[in-house]
């Protein structure tokens, strides 16, 4: 099971997000992402809502979920939530140009664009919960993959 999940979430090149803000009101959007040892990193701009979200707040959840399109059944798209803790990478740390290093080579020239733009804050996300959902009855906790 554990290597059919990573294979979902690897062949995904964006993650949902759920952020809140100051007074828990909650928020959704989305992100490219890199995963790296079993973390998610995204790379998001100062002017987005979720950016401040996750900069003032530092908890967040995200999920990967299957194509409407290519579902068998709708109200059983398979699908993968983590609950995460949010850090906030320093860009003058080797992690972040490891970090970006793979954005580079996932999503090219776009990637190199946004090393360069001094708004966009890259952040780790370490899942510290999650489930897994493949199906009726097929659900499972992550405990074992975080």
């Amino acid at each position: 099971m554990k290597e059919n999940i990573w294979s979902f979430i690897g062949s995904f090149d964006s993650l949902e997000l759920a952020s809140v803000d100051n007074a828990s009101k909650p928020h959704i959007s989305y992100a490219p992402f890199i995963i790296n040892q079993n973390r998610f990193y995204i790379c998001t701009s100062g002017m987005a809502k979720h950016t401040s979200y996750l900069s003032e707040n530092r908890v967040a959840s995200i999920m990967f979920i299957e194509d409407e399109a290519k579902c068998e059944n709708i109200f059983a798209r398979k699908r993968v939530t983590f609950d995460v803790e949010v850090s906030t990478i320093a860009r003058n740390s080797m992690e972040f140009e490891g970090a970006m290093s793979l954005f580079e080579q996932k999503f090219g020239e776009n990637a190199q664009i946004y090393r360069a733009l001094a708004d966009f804050i890259l952040f780790e996300l370490k899942p510290v919960s999650g489930r897994a959902v493949f199906g009726f009855g097929a659900a499972v906790d992550l405990k074992e993959i975080l």
